[in-house]
Order: C-alpha cells, then sequence, then structure tokens
C-alpha cells in the first residue's frame, strides 16, 4: 500500500520542534544540496544500514559511526542528531532539523520508519550516492587524460606563438627579403595573439559573471539548457547523466512505495538540469489530469523512445519500480561506456591537432631559411 506524506505527521517528541511539516515544506528544501559531500552521506548510509542489521539501535549506531569519524565538523553534525535522538526525535526529524541533508533522504528515512523498512531504505540510500560517486569518478577518470592533453597543446602553442615566433621574426627583418606566405601568416597571427587573449579572458570573465547573476532565473537555465543539447558529442551525454539521475531516484522512490506525483516532485527538486526539471512538472500535472507516465515523458524529445516503452511495459505490469531499478543500472553501464570511447578517441585526436599546429608553426619559421640556403646555392 502506498504511503502519502500527508498521512505522515510528525510526533512533536521535542520542546524545540513542535511545528508540522507540510509537502511544501519537505520540497522547498533543495535537494542533493552540496552541503554533505557524497562520500560522506554513501558512508553513513552503508554503515548505518550495516550496524541496525547487526542488532544495534539507532543511537548506538551513531555513536560508533561518530566515533570513527576523522573530520570535526562530521563528529559535530552526528553528536547533535544522538542528542536529539536522546530528547525522543525520529532519526528522520533529526535529519530535517540539521538542514544538512535533503528532503529526499529524510522524506525516503520517514518512509522507512513508518513502513518498518528502515533497513532497506538506507541500503537504497547508499547504493544511490554510491552509484553517483562512481558514475562521476568514470567520468573524471575518461576526460582527465584528453584535458591535460589540450590544456598542454593550448600552452606549447601560446609559448611557440608569444616567444619563438617573434623570435624568427626579429631574424627575418634583419635578414630582408620576401617571406613565404605561410610565415607572413603565422607572424600576423602572432602579432594579434597578444590582443586575442586578452579579449579571451575578458569574454570569460562576463560569461562567468553573468552566469552567478542570472543562474537562478528560469529564462536563462532554459537557454543554457538549449545550447547544451545542441552542443556535439557533450550535449547528449550530459542529457544522459541527468536523465540516469532521475531514474536512480525515481527507483528509490518508488520501490518505497511513494505515490507517482509525489515521487516526481521530489526528484524535480533534486534535478537541477532545466530541460529535465521543467518536463517533470509539466509530467506530473498531466499525471494528476488522468494520464499515464510514459504518455507524459512521450511528449518531450529529451526521453529516449525505448526508456518510454519500457516505462510503459512497468505501468502495465505494475512492475515500476523494477523497472526503474533495471534501466538505471543499464543507463549506468552505457554511460560509462560513452566516456571511456570518447576518452579513447579524443587522445589521438587531441596529439594529431598538437602535432599539426606546431608541426605548421615550425615549418613556416624554418621555410625562410631554406629558401635563403637555396638562393645561396643557386
Amino acid at each position: 500500500m502506498a504511503v502519502k506524506l500527508k498521512d505522515l505527521e510528525l510526533t512533536p517528541t521535542v520542546k524545540e520542534r513542535k511545528q508540522s511539516f507540510s509537502l511544501q515544506d519537505l520540497l522547498a528544501m533543495e535537494i542533493g544540496g552540496q552541503k554533505l559531500n557524497d562520500n560522506f552521506r554513501e558512508s553513513l548510509y552503508a554503515e548505518l544500514a550495516l550496524l541496525l542489521e547487526a542488532g544495534l539501535n539507532v543511537k548506538s549506531a551513531l555513536d560508533l559511526i561518530a566515533s570513527q569519524q576523522k573530520k570535526e565538523k562530521h563528529q559535530k553534525l552526528l553528536q547533535k542528531i544522538i542528542d536529539e535522538l536522546i530528547e525522543g526525535a525520529r532519526l528522520s526529524e533529526t535529519l530535517q532539523n540539521q538542514k544538512k541533508f535533503s528532503a529526499y533522504e529524510y522524506y525516503s528515512i520517514k518512509i522507512g520508519e513508518e513502513t518498518g523498512n528502515l533497513i532497506e531504505v538506507l541500503q537504497q540510500l547508499a547504493a544511490f550516492y554510491s552509484q553517483k560517486i562512481q558514475q562521476r569518478r568514470s567520468m573524471t577518470s575518461a576526460l582527465t587524460y584528453p584535458v591535460v592533453i589540450m590544456i598542454t597543446a593550448v600552452l606549447a602553442v601560446t609559448f611557440m606563438l608569444t616567444y619563438m615566433v617573434p623570435l624568427f621574426k626579429d631574424i627575418f627583418l634583419r635578414m630582408g627579403g620576401e617571406l613565404p606566405w605561410l610565415t607572413r601568416q603565422i607572424m600576423n597571427i602572432s602579432q594579434g595573439f597578444g590582443t586575442f587573449i586578452y579579449f579571451f579572458l575578458l569574454f570569460t570573465a562576463i560569461a562567468v559573471a553573468v552566469h552567478f547573476i542570472y543562474r537562478k532565473r528560469n529564462s536563462y537555465k532554459k537557454l543554457l539548457g538549449h545550447i547544451i543539447l545542441n552542443i556535439p558529442i557533450a550535449g547528449p551525454m550530459i542529457l544522459t547523466t541527468h536523465t540516469l539521475r532521475f531514474i536512480q531516484s525515481m527507483s528509490l522512490l518508488i520501490s518505497s512505495k511513494v505515490p507517482l506525483t509525489e515521487a516526481l516532485e521530489l526528484s524535480q527538486r533534486m534535478l537541477s538540469f532545466y530541460p529535465i526539471k521543467s518536463s517533470l512538472e509539466e509530467i506530473r500535472k498531466l499525471i494528476m489530469q488522468g494520464q499515464s507516465l510514459n504518455q507524459g515523458l512521450a511528449k518531450f524529445k529529451i526521453y529516449d523512445a525505448r526508456l518510454v516503452a519500457l516505462i510503459r511495459v512497468g505501468e502495465e505490469s505494475n512492475q515500476l519500480g523494477l523497472i526503474f531499478k533495471k534501466l538505471a543500472v543499464q543507463m549506468e553501464e552505457e554511460l560509462q561506456h560513452k566516456a571511456k570511447m570518447l576518452g579513447n578517441v579524443l587522445e589521438p585526436l587531441i596529439i594529431i591537432f598538437l602535432g599539426f599546429l606546431v608541426a605548421v608553426i615550425l615549418i613556416a619559421m624554418y621555410l625562410p631559411m631554406f629558401q635563403l640556403s637555396t638562393s645561396i646555392g643557386a
């Protein structure tokens, strides 16, 4: 039986927390905030689930976890949670009151407390953050080497254009004579390169400032999302990454018997990518009007036809939670494969491009000397 938020009232056991929390209050909190890193969240939920499964109560388990923390801020945070538990609060209440945990985590744990499946919910939360960490590591690992090569290429070309080419230019001026076309072009590029760098840095600074000023406006988010989706190669990968996060969150919430519309609203709060975030709001409204989830997803081109078809099967067979779980595993493997392939393709391409640029500059600089030696020999 699905558990609804309105049926879960907070028990005012601690005198400082006599106020009740509505669904709007929960959803007003930002899900997946950066106040606590994902590594700490994953470790906390995994260890807490293990200790509860071993027979310890919540307070004793948190005492043990707190004693193992190396960072003082984590020790203090867990101690505050323990103190509130001693005063009679539930674990979900203590997480809510710390303001460092998301509504996504708080609500899931509250569902677990009310249904008697707290250990399972904690394990699912640990798996969610573990997958998120692994996903980020895979992307970083695949793209680190190409990025390093690209930075090296930019620095090498910058050095040659700002130092080597002007050095050769002075030599050519003393030699006199007409320079080859390629040499003249490289020298012209070198002469304007300093101005180009200045304007590039200025443009970058303005772009960063505009981003921080307008980043919370929906019109800006919509424009940025549209630009990202149209970036070759990177755009589809970014879309897949955020779609995977949506699928993972839905898998956890549906498995915890959260009503579909409320699961969509919680997932929407977790996501920051505007195309998906805005689509979930529209899909939730369509479901409340009587349409199915797959019908709502099908109205947006950002969702793959295969994903929509599988969700339709899940709805028709009443196995939506299982479908989301399977989709999360498949999409994660697919994303890791794409990231690895992208890294493997970019590495040689960047090396070839760097070698070509360096070769062109060197040929342009030595070409006048070859012509001079030929004329002397003649």
